[in-house]
């Protein structure tokens, strides 16, 4: 065999024989052509899912994700199921993506099954039972071309942890779920009904996709650092059509800026959510990380100034509106605090529920709110050490709700005459 080796090499050259050994080697693991060729060239550019012919849509994506990792390389979800044969991504748990990763979905729709009671997308550092979340760092989750994210069909549970799960849903605390009333299930709503979850990561992307009927918030910060948030389009109903009749899903919330969230960039949003378009803040209510009827996988527990959150940027969110409550809460709640929020180049669609909304603003210092046209008025009564500049409002009332101080500017606030 040795000489046979040799005979080989000095035909093709040592380097050439090294290269098909590598790409025989991957062949035996089952991979395909299209990735022998890279992996033997030493760079592997990208992983897919099609890579893998053993597993279900969710299996074969997370070996993607798992072979991806040896070679440093992405890992591509494209729009088109070549061993199923099918258009959609029908997936029964979360996509688990660790340090280090750039997930692109490529003109895909994943969508959760009526199996799933899970996430979309989480960090991998996070979930059931881990109590001691490890911080990771670099985590891509890029949209090319149409990426639609859906929630099931008839999902297992909506809502958040303060939601009962009910086949016919009434009043504020009740949410749909098909695991209503079944044993073994657990009863409430929490984080795993989220769409996408990061947790403890610091430098971050998330672009370039649509979410539509997730079964409780949209995309969910925790403790992130050195991100940003773009060009994301939430669509929402507020209700789920089981059997031709329309039941209550609550919640739906666009997105959710959890304790010690800093330097995050949330640019060109659009669209509807059901409760809060974007809810900055969080109530501290004992719950470790890891347990399942609380609405942060990390934990609501907070843990002193580390939690804080500081400097974040909302800019040129276009006709975006919350359909029962708040288009932009910022809720520092107890001891939390928030510093330096920066709002700018909105247009809150006229069907919004309420506008900008600060609540416990004794504990907000630094807002700072820009090129605001709205038709619900900015109300931050107590707010300090903030400016309000170049708001056009066209609803009813006073334009703005904000005490004065010698620390707050208010500048060309104007409401319009028809």
């Amino acid at each position: 065999m040795g000489d046979a080796l040799q005979k080989i090499g000095g035909f093709l050259g040592m380097e050439k024989l090294l290269l098909l050994i590598a790409a025989l080697a991957f062949t035996a693991k089952g991979l395909p052509v299209e990735a022998q060729s890279v992996v033997s060239g030493r760079t592997v550019e990208y992983f897919t899912p099609n890579m893998f012919k053993k597993g279900s849509q969710i299996e074969r994506i997370q070996q993607a994700i798992d072979e991806a990792q040896k070679y440093k390389a992405k890992v591509v979800i494209p729009g088109y199921d070549a061993v199923n044969k099918s258009a959609v991504w029908l997936i029964d748990k979360a996509i688990l993506l660790p340090g280090n990763t750039e997930l692109e979905l490529d003109n895909c729709t994943i969508k959760l099954s009526d199996r799933c009671r899970d996430n979309f997308i989480r960090s991998a550092n996070a979930g059931l039972g881990i109590s001691k979340v490890k911080p990771l760092s670099n985590i891509r989750i890029i949209g090319k071309g149409n990426v639609l994210l859906e929630g099931a069909a008839n999902p297992r549970a909506t809502g958040d942890h303060n939601k009962a799960l009910a086949k016919n849903p009434k009043g504020f605390t009740q949410s749909y779920g098909s695991d209503a009333g079944k044993p073994g299930e657990n009863q409430k709503g929490g984080w795993r009904n989220h769409a996408i979850i990061l947790a403890h990561i610091n430098v971050f992307e998330i672009s370039g996709i649509q979410l539509k009927d997730y079964h409780a918030h949209g995309i969910v910060l925790e403790r992130c650092t050195n991100g940003a948030v773009k060009d994301i389009t939430f669509q929402v109903r507020q209700s789920v059509n089981i059997e031709g009749v329309e039941r209550q899903v609550l919640n739906q919330d666009g997105m959710g800026i959890r304790f010690g969230c800093r330097n995050i960039i949330i640019d060109r949003c659009r669209g509807n959510s059901g409760d809060d378009f974007i809810n900055i803040g969080l109530t501290d209510t004992g719950v470790p990380a890891g347990a399942e009827n609380v609405n942060v996988v990390s934990g609501s527990v907070y843990g002193g100034a580390t939690d804080n959150i500081a400097n974040i940027y909302l800019q040129n969110w276009q006709d975006f509106y919350s359909i029962s409550h708040r288009a932009i809460r910022i809720m520092p709640a107890g001891r939390l605090r928030i510093q330096n929020v920066f709002v700018e180049n909105m247009t809150i669609n006229a069907l919004s529920n309420q506008g900008l909304v600060a609540e416990y603003a004794d504990h907000i210092r630094g807002l700072f709110v820009k090129n605001i046209i709205t038709w619900q008025p900015v109300k931050a009564k107590g707010i300090r050490d903030a400016s309000f500049r170049d708001i056009l409002y066209l609803g009813k009332g006073d334009a703005i709700d904000v005490a004065d101080s010698d620390s707050v500017v208010v500048d060309n606030v104007r409401k319009a005459v028809f």
